[in-house]
């Protein structure tokens, strides 16, 4: 499938987590976005996996997150983010992180996904909306963690290591990001 054929229009919306029906189909797509990477170890214990109800969801409850979702024209959930408004349970605790939600204005990602091709345009809109929707509640500032692979991304997006820890061989770190910036950084010549 094409980037453009992907980009035909998508709707942006912000999950009604009360809607046990949309909640299913954003934790289908939430399970196809890593399923493919066969992830064990680490990454295997952060969420709650339903390998066979292909479904997948973070340890916070549904009713302490926003979540947001972004749907192609045939209704499908391709791009995903939950983000902690409570900070009651951390799922960043399960590496061992602790986070400063006490910063005002501060919150948790505990997950942004794509589920289908990538599209750098669709990518820039979903999450520019996102972060605009979270200013909207006085968030301004969000910690995630991440493997090393997808850290140059993230660095792309404007985050910050905060914290690095090796758990059981496995590396991973605590970012920091700031939904005020236009998280967009171009890449330098020679470097990622």
């Amino acid at each position: 499938m094409s980037a453009r054929a992907e980009e035909a229009p998508a709707q942006w919306r912000i999950l009604d987590t009360d809607d046990a029906a949309a909640v299913a189909e954003y934790e289908r797509a939430f399970h196809r976005a890593f399923r493919d990477i066969r992830p064990d170890g680490l990454l295997r214990r952060l969420w709650h996996w339903d390998d066979a109800g292909a479904r997948l969801a973070s340890p916070v409850p549904y009713a302490e997150q926003r979540v947001y979702v972004e749907e192609d024209a045939a209704g499908q959930v391709r791009r995903g983010m939950a983000v902690n408004l409570t900070g009651r349970i951390q799922q960043a605790g399960r590496f061992g992180f602790t986070l400063p939600l006490h910063e005002p204005g501060s919150a948790e990602i505990l997950v942004f996904f794509i589920d289908g091709a990538w599209s750098f345009a669709g990518t820039v809109g979903f999450w520019a909306r996102c972060a605009a929707d979270l200013q909207g509640l006085g968030l301004v500032t969000g910690y995630g963690t991440t493997a090393p692979r997808p850290l140059p991304i993230y660095r792309r997006f404007g985050a910050e290591v905060v914290e690095r820890r090796e758990l059981e061989g496995e590396t991973r770190f605590l970012l920091r990001f700031d939904f005020r910036r236009s998280w967009f950084v171009p890449r330098r010549e020679g470097g990622a």
